[in-house]
């Protein structure tokens, strides 16, 4: 004779999965959870210029791929000529002194011997990552300021939006490293 599950056990056994506590570090409400707590300040530093350094590539890669988008684009008008060659030197100088500071992210270890050193660093990046969004600002109010009217694209949009990916990164990597975007204002 063949043993079926009755319904009610079925019930029982799936009840008893939906009871379990979800993991500590899956914890959604916005704290931190108990592993994120538990960090060191020098572990929190490794973390942030690991995370920040590596955006930070992603973001001169984005800034390389506005400035090849912007010397592709051809010039239809002496306004556009004019425009492009103050769009191109926005963009250089938002990944200037950037690219200077491209470098592998420190161990643990050094972190942990040099905290001074790292936390600089860290504020350095920071500091050069406001100035190169403030370039990058610039450098979409010229794109923007080309547009016929409000409803309408400038001819360089798409080096308008190359730009706009550029700031997002760039964003990211100063969020990773524990630092807020200066405004204008």
């Amino acid at each position: 004779m063949k043993r079926t599950l009755t319904p009610w056990l079925l019930v029982l056994i799936a009840l008893g999965g939906c009871s379990s506590k979800p993991p500590e570090s899956t914890v959604s409400d916005g704290t931190k959870s108990p592993v994120e707590e538990q960090k060191t300040p020098q572990e929190t530093l490794h973390e942030q210029l690991r995370s920040g350094i590596f955006q930070l590539g992603a973001g001169l890669d984005s800034i390389e791929s506005a400035l090849n988008e912007a010397h592709k684009t051809k010039a239809t008008s002496q306004e556009i000529k004019e425009a492009l060659a103050d769009l191109e030197d926005a963009i250089n100088d938002a990944g200037g002194t950037l690219a200077e500071e491209d470098d592998d992210a420190p161990t643990l270890e050094r972190v942990t011997a040099d905290m001074p050193t790292y936390e600089a660093r860290r504020k350095k990046l920071c500091d050069l990552i406001n100035d190169s969004l403030h370039s990058l600002n610039d450098a979409r109010g010229i794109v923007d300021g080309l547009a016929p009217s409000d409803d309408q694209e400038s001819p360089l949009e798409p080096v308008g939006q190359k730009i706009d990916v550029a700031m997002d990164d760039l964003r990211g990597a100063l969020e990773a490293l524990g630092g807020q975007e200066e405004t204008d204002e």
